[in-house]
């Protein structure tokens, strides 16, 4: 899929190239109609920082990384340690900090819910747009008037690499890992939020998911990952998956946490 980056007159985007290597890529200014003939994604770059929409859906509002986001602050007010992804991550069982590592970190919101209530959380990342969406609210974040985001937000760190890669490394050893990573001990707990198909139902797939599902593949490489990750944790790897629970799932986990829309697989680390 084809990347646009449209940008305002004063905006200097240097810094992207790095992440996107946007050299061999036309760059429009807000001010000039984008080809007609375009298809692919549009990369919005202004004075609010970046956001991300698509030429099939032009009158949806662009998707960014907001931390201080209504709905996402909701979402931390009512959370409890006892269900859902906290409880998956054993939040209910051990004491902080918790390292985790989620290892498909996405937009960064389950991240953010796990930094919030406590964790040392290490985001991995291999996609270059998603994981520059992330750089660009994470440093809106800790530049935000609201002090408990940016105490949240000192607790994420982000890594834009294969996560699986970087697994390799731990397993090999000690003297394999990079100098000053967070993750130079392993992580008491390892994330996995793999991208899933898209649903066979009528009503619309959130503008946020499916905007995700252009951009990153179905994760088919799903069982070799757990498998490094079951080779990495300490206490444990939880694994999302979709529906409410899964009855033929394997390997078989220890135990399951249902959700509304998901699940959680708990493989617990002997």
């Amino acid at each position: 899929m084809q990347l646009l980056i449209q940008k305002c007159d004063l905006v200097d985007i240097s810094s992207l190239d790095h992440l996107l290597n946007i050299k061999g890529l036309e760059v429009f200014l807000h001010s000039k109609i984008l080809p007609s003939d375009f298809y692919g994604l549009i990369l919005h770059v202004d004075q609010n920082g970046l956001s991300l929409s698509s030429s099939e859906n032009p009158g949806a509002s662009p998707t960014r990384v907001d931390f201080s986001d209504d709905a996402l602050q909701y979402r931390l007010q009512t959370s409890k340690r006892s269900a859902g992804l906290l409880k998956a991550i054993g939040l209910d069982k051990y004491s902080l900090p918790l390292r985790v590592m989620d290892a498909t970190a996405g937009l960064g919101t389950d991240a953010y819910i796990m930094a919030a209530m406590g964790c040392d959380v290490t985001m991995f990342e291999k996609s270059a747009v998603i994981a520059t969406l992330l750089q660009d609210g994470l440093a809106r974040g800790l530049a935000s008037a609201d002090a408990a985001v940016r105490n949240h937000l000192c607790r994420l760190s982000l890594n834009f690499a294969d996560a699986g890669d970087y697994l390799d490394l731990i397993i090999k050893g000690p003297d394999c890992m990079p100098h000053r990573s967070r993750l130079d001990q392993k992580p008491d707990v390892i994330y996995l939020d793999p991208m899933f198909p898209p649903r066979q139902k009528s009503a619309k797939v959130k503008k946020d998911m499916a905007l995700l599902q252009k951009i990153l593949p179905i994760n088919d490489d799903i069982e070799s990952l757990l498998d490094k990750a079951l080779a990495s944790a300490t206490k444990r790897v939880v694994l999302k998956r979709p529906g409410k629970q899964s009855k033929q799932a394997s390997p078989k986990p220890d135990f399951q946490v249902p959700g509304k829309s998901c699940h959680f697989q708990v493989f617990l680390i002997k």
